[in-house]
């Protein structure tokens, strides 16, 4: 009896660190995947600045053809992180204890999607108005 109780408890001991790094390279993985948005949304702004300072016609379709594949890019990560990959954080067996379980960081993940998501749209709007599709503000 002593024998299998020890087993048990030796068999729990080994799963657990292999449960905590899934969910430490998980968070890292989150993690990595928002520096990333973070940089594109960036690199979307820089591009909006050159369209608004592009003299030739031709130039500024090219820059905004280029705006809108970055935006695209984005979209897609930002699906990737709001749909299945925000429900495997939580992942199963983890009851709450990985980053979703977390509520700030759950509320400061969905604050940067919200301002990305915010952004994206002015800059769609901005386009629109480049192109005369839409009234200035």
């Amino acid at each position: 009896m002593k024998q299998v109780v020890f087993a048990a408890l030796a068999a729990l001991l080994l799963a657990v660190p292999g449960a905590w790094s899934q969910q430490t390279t998980e968070q890292q993985a989150q993690e990595q995947r928002m520096q990333q948005m973070q940089e594109r949304m960036k690199k979307m702004q820089q591009e909006m600045d050159q369209i608004q300072q592009a003299k030739d016609p031709k130039e500024r379709q090219r820059l905004m053809q280029q705006h809108m594949q970055t935006m695209q890019e984005q979209m897609r990560d930002m699906r990737m992180m709001g749909g299945p990959m925000m429900m495997g954080m939580m992942g199963p067996g983890m009851h709450g204890r990985g980053m979703m379980g977390d509520p700030q960081a759950r509320q400061k993940m969905t604050e940067d999607r919200m301002d990305m998501m915010q952004m994206m749209m002015e800059q769609m709007m901005e386009q629109m108005q480049m192109q005369g599709g839409a009234p200035k503000k």
